[in-house]
């Protein structure tokens, strides 16, 4: 078995490994193996790690979930995602090395399409990352060594365009350990085999590493936008009860109405409407979630800057599949 899953990353054996990945069949939760799945509300526990937190976009209809494995020097997960705007991260003294493991090419971050490319998240990386469908990612999240090529890479952000070759094999040797951790635990519960699987994945993370072209482009008008956002955000968060008009908010964080509406296009995929419109209702829900002591689903509205309670609802229902009402009385009955 041990032979095998080594073998994986060189050859083409199990493919079809990482397509049953797309639905996580072929997993189930082991003695080596955690496989959780949660809902939007819940999904924010799971992140704490990264230091990021998600802003969900739609309620969407598939389950979010997460399976993990937990190395003695590194964890890997596979996780399916969900509509949202991710900001973020802290990894003090870490790596995530985030390898996507289906054909989604619409996510951006810092305004730069992703596409298919390997995402290196080292130290503190301050990015908000726009993933406007759900995808499937498999995150390795360790120390890095002190060799290269992991010392060649500073803090920050990295995209990193592999080899097709090499990606593939990436996403095969993933695929395999899961499946190894979900139907051979016994394998994976042994020290030598433990490290046996580390350096497994080390390994072909540091030839990913060293055989991609790092296509960051971190431009000056990127940086621009992404203080307009910033500035954008801290205005609306100020005093959530005023609706500025986007001629207001262009004014006050001192750009054109046509800045304005780039750089939020650009770096959270809407406009500066909707991106005020989704903070804000998401902000409300989790009002509603807080637990004892919250407020009426009025006053949570209100203190929004939700004034017509009938377009609220039905803002809110498009937006989490339910009204604001239900959100309440089902957080009422977990904290009783």
């Amino acid at each position: 078995m041990d032979q095998s899953l080594l073998d994986i990353a060189r050859d083409g054996t199990q493919k079809g490994a990482a397509e049953r990945l797309l639905s996580f069949q072929g997993l189930k939760p082991s003695s080596a193996l955690e496989l959780q799945s949660y809902d939007i509300d819940h999904f924010g526990d799971s992140e704490r790690y990264a230091g990021a937190s998600s802003m969900p976009l739609s309620p969407g209809s598939t389950a979010i979930m997460r399976a993990r494995l937990s190395l003695p020097n590194l964890s890997l997960s596979l996780v399916k995602t969900f509509p949202r705007i991710i900001s973020g991260y802290q990894l003090a003294h870490a790596v995530a090395v985030v390898v996507p493991m289906d054909q989604v090419t619409s996510t951006c971050i810092n305004g730069q399409s992703i596409g298919s490319s390997i995402l290196v998240l080292k130290g503190a990386s301050d990015c908000l990352v726009h993933e406007p469908v759900g995808r499937l990612i498999g995150v390795v999240y360790f120390t890095p060594p002190a060799r290269d090529p992991w010392l060649q890479l500073d803090d920050g952000y990295h995209l990193l365009s592999a080899p097709s070759d090499m990606l593939a094999s990436l996403r095969r040797l993933i695929a395999a350990t899961l499946e190894t951790a979900a139907n051979d635990p016994e394998f994976l519960n042994e020290p030598t085999s433990q490290a046996e699987v580390e350096q497994a994945l080390l390994g072909a993370m540091d030839n990913a590493v060293r055989s991609s072209v790092n296509s960051k482009s971190v431009h000056a008008t990127t940086e621009s936008y992404l203080r307009i956002v910033a500035d954008m955000e801290r205005l609306i968060r100020h005093d959530l009860t005023v609706w500025h008009k986007t001629t207001e908010l262009a004014e006050r964080v001192g750009v054109s109405v046509r800045t304005l509406q780039s750089a939020t296009k650009a770096i959270c995929g809407m406009s500066p409407h909707r991106y005020s419109r989704v903070l804000r209702l998401w902000s409300v829900r989790k009002q509603l979630r807080a637990g004892p002591g919250r407020r009426s689903v009025k006053a949570c509205a209100i203190a929004h800057g939700f004034w017509h309670l009938s377009e609220f609802a039905a803002s809110y229902r498009a937006a989490f599949g339910e009204l604001p009402s239900e959100t309440l009385h089902r957080s009422l009955r977990e904290h009783s």
